[in-house]
């Protein structure tokens, strides 16, 4: 997902800048493993992730307007919260999970968080 949101912003510049356009990015995303991924306890706190086992630990800013979605289904923040947790139970379906964030680079705000996990019905 990461790289193609690169892919289509480099095109963009590529593009803008042939125009005599300015680019500016604005926003980014991240695909997560899980397990690098570190929930607050409350909407408001700061989502802890990295990219990678190893790689640096960034943090971004979750509020009243942050969506989640977990599975292809819409839900509340504790929801989303509450699996998180349960996924990362299980060191074997942790392993099999992913987050995608979106988020603004300047505000460091959250946009939207989603859990693709397989998680029983």
């Amino acid at each position: 997902m990461l790289r193609q949101i690169l892919t289509v912003a480099a095109l963009a510049g590529v593009i803008g800048t042939a125009h005599g356009q300015a680019f500016e990015i604005v926003s980014q995303a991240a695909e997560v493993p899980l397990v690098e991924l570190e929930v607050p306890a409350t909407e408001g706190g700061l989502l802890k992730f990295a990219v990678c086992e190893g790689c640096e630990t960034h943090s971004v800013l979750m509020s009243g307007g942050t969506k989640y979605v977990v599975n292809d289904r819409l839900v509340t923040f504790k929801e989303f919260a509450a699996a998180v947790a349960t996924a990362k139970q299980s060191a074997e379906i942790a392993k099999r999970s992913l987050a995608g964030l979106h988020f603004e680079i300047g505000s460091k705000r959250l946009v939207k968080a989603a859990l693709v996990t397989p998680l029983p019905q």
